[in-house]
């Protein structure tokens, strides 16, 4: 009997709570099949890859652990019950199932009675069960192969003595009865899951009461919608990774399910979460596309929709304009031009890692050549027309650990340094007269839009601020906060030492209270003002520079404010600075007068830090603008953007 244990790799995505190689939202493993010699002496260069199951295991089974009934509750006593709850995760299978475009399939088909915990043993199982000191509310593991193989009759994949291969059957079952699954004798690729598991947290210390009563989710924060967290884990379960989206659009905070953070104070960012987005749907529809197979899952059947009568794909490469280096795991998304929504977001770059056979330990490759052989991306959208744009993976609104190996890599090299910006089509480039003039990105159902190849900017990034070390303001007066930041004409003219620059944006860091309200700001501005003797501001709101009303900002997330003709509007500032009518630029952020929208009646809040030095360059109004505050405690986190002249 032939034990396999050492081409094996167990991933694991987890969801917290908080108060592909070419595609996005793939869940990554490796492939060692070629054995190329990596640069790191003794060690194989390790190709990423995304995790899929294999057609053969389709639909997926689990077994649902049957040892804790009802589910055991950390704030009181019990109220779930097992039935209750088998029955709200397979609502949340069902949620992936029922995609037209997809053959994803899994299904609960059986108990099993493990005492102990998950761990890859041939056996899909649910469970209430966790490790002490789990932290997370739940995570997914899956056992994947790292190697491409035939497995032959008899094999022991697990390494318990018993066999998991079988040439008697064509499709994963329990062909031996004995509660664990046998895979059909054959060939397998690299990322092929053999093994998956999803745990959720009950623990008292950290875990969470799951409920499937709305009322219950409505009532405290540690209170959780089972169906939110299990579908987002579910996903995982079948190769999705996390991403980015957490904002749809200027009406719709909701982002995707695969978003890695979850707000349980919010409950109708809760609900939002478990239904699954465009997102979602367009990667179990890529990952396991409908109409493209004879036979088996991939083949049609009644209620089915071809992929390809309903999907094309966006696709090009990303490249760094300052290293001259192709991007690994920088964000690409597109917007549909129709509703100005945020629809779908990819992930770029082919990539690699050493492997070290001997102990099964995973490094970076120490040259970016050997480590990111390119920046290419895929986007799979719907029949349509898009803007497509690109930010960087760098910690706002989730770090690159949040999400795969390949934003890791890029991390590595420090590539998440970028401004974002769209692709415009003529003018793409690292010196760019316009980084917000989107261009029109046309896809046709079943093919492909090729060569939308997106350079990023070299800008001059004028700030002053840390880190973020604090988010504010609450509880808006009746005027409401204006937020505005100086640039003193000196620092302005400086830039570019002095040569001619562009001005062509604004940055605002800025977050939200309640996860399932979009960032709306009353408005952004541009505008030059003054310092009184007495340290306050006055600032021209009436006659600004560019304006831009209602703003739409982002969640957690710098977002940018580009300015129209960018070329005019530096021409102005030159020159009313060489004459002194300009003395300070000031970009300024309104929120919208109360009530605002939300459990939380909070308004939209801005990125502070504390750290410093503090610039004395953060003003504050509350009372439309009439008079701004000097803050001599922090700094707002706004930036203005510069560049060289095309």
């Amino acid at each position: 009997m032939r034990k396999l244990t050492s081409i094996l790799l167990t991933t694991c995505m987890i969801l917290m709570s908080v108060a592909t190689t070419r595609a996005g939202g793939a869940l990554e493993s490796i492939d060692i099949t070629a054995g190329t010699p990596s640069p790191i002496p003794g060690h194989i260069l390790a190709r990423v890859i995304g995790i899929r199951w294999d057609a053969r295991s389709i639909p997926v089974r689990y077994r649902m652990n049957n040892t804790l009934d009802p589910i055991p509750n950390p704030l009181g006593a019990a109220f779930l019950s097992l039935a209750q709850a088998t029955t709200e995760l397979q609502a949340s299978l069902d949620k992936w199932n029922n995609i037209p475009t997809s053959y994803i399939d899994m299904q609960i088909s059986g108990t099993t009675s493990n005492l102990g915990l998950v761990g890859f043993n041939m056996t899909n199982e649910i469970s209430f069960r966790t490790a002490a000191g789990f932290a997370a509310i739940a995570s997914s593991p899956s056992t994947n192969l790292i190697s491409d193989i035939t497995l032959a009759n008899g094999d022991d994949i697990d390494g318990d003595g018993d066999s998991d291969v079988s040439n008697a059957i064509t499709t994963v079952q329990d062909a031996d009865s004995d509660g664990d699954n046998e895979f059909p004798a054959g060939f397998y690729k690299a990322g092929t899951i053999l093994d998956n598991d999803v745990q959720f947290n009950t623990k008292v210390s950290n875990g969470l009461r799951f409920t499937v009563d709305p009322l219950q989710v409505d009532a405290v924060t540690r209170s959780v919608d089972l169906s939110c967290v299990a579908t987002h884990e579910f996903g995982h379960s079948f190769g999705l990774s996390h991403v980015l989206d957490n904002q749809v659009s200027a009406t719709n905070g909701d982002g995707s399910t695969m978003f890695p953070f979850i707000d349980t104070g919010d409950p109708d960012a809760e609900r939002g979460q478990a239904q699954i987005s465009d997102d979602d749907i367009a990667y179990a529809s890529f990952y396991y596309p409908e109409g493209t197979a004879a036979s088996g899952p991939g083949a049609l059947q009644a209620g089915d929709i071809p992929f390809s009568s309903q999907y094309g794909l966006i696709t090009g490469e990303l490249r760094h304009g300052v290293l001259n280096q192709p991007i690994a795991g920088g964000q690409l998304f597109a917007v549909d031009r129709a509703t100005n929504s945020r629809v779908v977001s990819a992930f770029s770059g082919t990539t690699n890692l050493s492997f070290n056979p001997v102990n099964g330990g995973l490094f970076f490759v120490p040259t970016a050549a050997n480590a990111i052989p390119n920046g290419n991306y895929v986007i799979p959208v719907k029949q349509g027309n898009y803007s497509v744009g690109v930010e960087a993976t760098d910690g706002s609104p989730a770090a690159a650990g949040n999400i795969s190996f390949t934003c890791q890599i890029g991390n590595f090299f420090g590539q998440q340094n970028f401004i974002e910006e769209f692709w415009n089509n003529n003018n793409e480039g690292a010196i760019e007269r316009e980084p917000g003039d989107a261009k029109n990105v046309h896809v046709n159902a079943g093919q492909v839009n090729a060569g939308t190849n997106i350079t990023t900017n070299n800008v001059i990034n004028v700030s002053g601020f840390g880190a973020r070390t604090n988010i504010g303001f609450i509880n808006a007066p009746a005027g409401g906060f204006i937020y505005a930041v100086q640039f003193p004409a000196s620092q302005i003219s400086a830039l570019n030492g002095g040569n001619p620059t562009l001005l062509q944006a604004g940055l605002f860091d800025t977050i939200v209270v309640d996860a399932s309200v979009p960032v709306v700001f009353a408005n952004a501005w541009l505008a030059k003002g003054v310092i009184n003797p007495d340290t306050t501001a006055t600032i021209d709101l009436v006659t600004p520079f560019a304006s831009s009303g209602p703003f739409v900002a982002q969640d957690t997330d710098f977002a940018p404010f580009y300015f129209k003709n960018p070329h005019d509007l530096s021409e102005v500032v030159r020159l009313g600075i060489a004459d002194g009518s300009i003395q300070n630029l000031f970009l300024v952020l309104q929120i919208q007068p109360p009530p605002f929208a939300g459990v939380s009646n909070q308004p939209p809040l801005i990125g502070l830090s504390t750290q410093a030095p503090i610039l004395g360059r953060s003003f504050l109004s509350t009372n439309g603008g009439a008079t701004f505050t000097r803050r001599n405690d922090l700094n707002f986190r706004f930036s203005l953007i510069a560049s060289q002249v095309p």
